[in-house]
C-alpha cells in the first residue's frame, strides 16, 4: 500500500498535538444518528418499504457520501480557542504557549469568501511536515459531512513527495458573527492522498435504450445495488 507520513517539526508539537487520524474515525453524529429507511406515521419504525419503482432509503444508506465522510485523514484542532468579533473583525485567542492561528497576509481578502463566512482569510499554523510516495500528492479539503463548521478550509492541492517542501499552513475562514470557544478535536481539513495521472476526455450520448436498460438492470436489486455492482473498497489506516 502506499505510505503517507505525518511528521512533526519539533518536540514539543509531537508531544502535545491531537494526532492526524483516519477519517472513518470523524464520521458526524448527524449521519450515525439518522435512520436508514425514512420514518412517517404509518412507518414509525423506519422498515424499508418500496413503492412506485423506489424504497425509502436516507442518506444513511447513500455510500457514495459516506465514501467521501471516510475518505482520507482528518487534521484535528489541537488546542480549544476562543472566537470573539472586536471592532467588526474577528478574532481567535488561546491559552497555551505556541501560536494556533495567524492572519493570512495583506492579500487575504483576494479569494472571495462564501456566503456566511468572513472575508479576511486565517491560517491554521500546521506543525506537520506531510509526506507521501513518489508520484502522489494530497488534496486538502473542508471536512466532509462537516457543514455547520466555524472554521471552513480552502481547498487545495500539494505536491507532497517533494524533498524540499516544508509544512504548508491551512488557510480558513471563519463563520461571520461567531463568538464563543472551539473545541480541540474539531476537525479543520480533511487530507486525502492521491496519484498523479495525467487525463484526456471526450463527450458521447447514449445509445438508443441503454440507459434504460442499465437503470432496469441496476433496479433488479431491492437494496445495496451500487455496493454489489460497482463499490470498490477503499483503505485508510
Amino acid at each position: 500500500m502506499p505510505n503517507i507520513t505525518f511528521k512533526y517539526i519539533d518536540d514539543f508539537s509531537f508531544n502535545t498535538h491531537d494526532r492526524p487520524r483516519p477519517a472513518k474515525e470523524f464520521v458526524p453524529e448527524w449521519f450515525k444518528n439518522i435512520s436508514p429507511y425514512y420514518r412517517t406515521p404509518e412507518n414509525p419504525e423506519g422498515k424499508l418499504i418500496v413503492e412506485n419503482f423506489h424504497s425509502n432509503a436516507s442518506a444513511k444508506k447513500c455510500t457514495p457520501m459516506l465514501d467521501a465522510m471516510t475518505a482520507g485523514y482528518i487534521i484535528p484542532l489541537w488546542t480549544d480557542v476562543q472566537v470573539r468579533q472586536i471592532n467588526g473583525f474577528p478574532s481567535i485567542t488561546w491559552k497555551v504557549q505556541q501560536d494556533v492561528f495567524e492572519l493570512h497576509g495583506p492579500n487575504s481578502r483576494e479569494v472571495p469568501a462564501p456566503p456566511g463566512y468572513d472575508q479576511i482569510v486565517f491560517k491554521y499554523i500546521n506543525k506537520l511536515w506531510i509526506k507521501t510516495d513518489p508520484g502522489y500528492s494530497v488534496s486538502i479539503l473542508p471536512p466532509a459531512g462537516y457543514y455547520d463548521q466555524t472554521f471552513l478550509q480552502i481547498p487545495a492541492v500539494i505536491d507532497t513527495d517533494s524533498k524540499d517542501l516544508t509544512p504548508t499552513p491551512f488557510p480558513i475562514w471563519i463563520k461571520s458573527g461567531f463568538e464563543g470557544i472551539v473545541e480541540k478535536g474539531t476537525p479543520i481539513a480533511q487530507v486525502i492522498p492521491f496519484k498523479r495521472e495525467s487525463w484526456t476526455h471526450n463527450i458521447d450520448v447514449a445509445e438508443e435504450n441503454e440507459y434504460w436498460y442499465s437503470l432496469n438492470k441496476w433496479k433488479t436489486r431491492i437494496g445495496h445495488q451500487y455496493i454489489r455492482t460497482s463499490w470498490k473498497k477503499k483503505r485508510y489506516e
